[in-house]
């Protein structure tokens, strides 16, 4: 998993879509492992988290306001990434970054959540206690072998975004995780191209300097500077 900023202009575009829903409880998924769910969680719960406790009208900060929860019990990471060693069923309160996290949900607890009933009644006990819960999920094309798959985790949630790696995952592959998100129900509100594995904008034109560079020495090295100077060429969806 890769870190990214809570506020990230990407996550607040989608913490903004997720606010403008009226959803409490997000389900992150993709079509294969790898895609970038664990990321995207992690930051919108953590982005969920701070905007709640920047809002408390008595000022204060310092408690949690949103659970991420990770559901991908066959290739868990939400725990590793952050260094934590949950118990299972343990909430690890980070409220330094307004978030607690259920890394180990256990699987004899979440065996019962395959049946998208039971997981909702679990989600309405958490966002009881919690302003917002984010769902790391299993893929949705990884088969029914998921202790809870990806498709019940959707259809549970109130909202669902679905991550897609750009320039590994093929067009059929986005179209089946569509299709079955458009079959189990579930309430996709936006999408997100992951664009972790392609060079920035500003990568590909300072590499063009270099082609022109035993021509124009001088000149590419001042345009070299001059490109690295502009934030906007250095974004990444």
């Amino acid at each position: 998993m890769i870190q990214i900023s809570p506020f990230h202009p990407e996550i607040d575009a989608i913490w903004n879509a997720v606010a403008a829903s009226g959803a409490r409880s997000v389900a992150i998924v993709a079509a294969e492992s790898g895609e970038g769910t664990t990321s995207i969680a992690g930051a919108l719960a953590r982005r969920a988290g701070l905007s709640m406790m920047a809002d408390k009208s008595d000022g204060s900060r310092g408690e949690a306001s949103s659970l991420l929860v990770d559901l991908n019990l066959a290739r868990p990471a939400v725990a590793r990434i952050l260094g934590l060693r949950p118990l299972p069923g343990e909430i690890i309160r980070l409220d330094a970054l307004g978030l607690a996290v259920l890394g180990d949900v256990g699987i004899a607890g979440a065996e019962g959540w395959r049946e998208r009933s039971q997981l909702v009644s679990r989600l309405e006990a958490w966002k009881a206690e919690w302003g917002y819960v984010v769902l790391d999920t299993a893929p949705l094309l990884s088969g029914d072998s998921d202790i809870v798959p990806g498709t019940t985790a959707a259809a549970a949630a109130d909202a669902t975004i679905l991550v897609t790696l750009a320039g590994r995952t093929p067009a059929n592959r986005v179209r089946e995780a569509r299709e079955k998100l458009a079959a189990c129900g579930a309430n996709v509100i936006g999408a997100v191209l992951n664009d972790r594995d392609n060079p920035s904008l500003l990568t590909e034109l300072d590499r063009e300097t270099w082609r022109l560079a035993k021509m124009f020495p001088r000149q590419m090295a001042n345009l070299r500077a001059r490109l690295h100077r502009i934030p906007s060429l250095k974004a990444r969806i």
